[in-house]
Parts: structure tokens; sequence; C-alpha cells
């Protein structure tokens, strides 16, 4: 999705640009702020949703 809407940004013109990168922002914000972070706090791994130990160390997840 983010994708997406970078792809778009780059086919405005800049005084179109900053607009989009606007847009991109809050959709990054807004869809993160549903899912529970799965980002392991000892080694900073980025881990399947429903993951209960980190791939990367090992380490127990926090519950959400």
């Amino acid at each position: 999705m983010i994708e997406t809407i970078l792809a778009a940004a780059l086919r405005f013109d800049e005084r179109h640009l900053l607009a989009a990168a606007a847009v991109a922002v809050i959709a990054v914000v807004v869809t993160s702020a549903r899912r529970p972070s799965r980002r392991c706090k000892h080694c900073r791994q980025l881990n399947r949703e429903h993951a209960v130990f980190c791939a990367q160390c090992g380490q127990r997840l926090r519950e959400k």
C-alpha cells in the first residue's frame, strides 16, 4: 500500500509532492496503529504479528 502511494507521489510535480508525502505519512500512522507491534524489545527485529518468540534472538515477545 505504501509503495503504491509513493509511486503515485512520484508522478506529481514538485508542488504536489509535499501533499502526497503527508498523505503517505498519515497512511502509515493509521495502518500501524491498528496492528499490534511485534518488534523485539531486545534486538529490535520485526516479527510476525502472532509471534510469541523473536525469530532473531529467541527472546519472548511482550504480551499485548
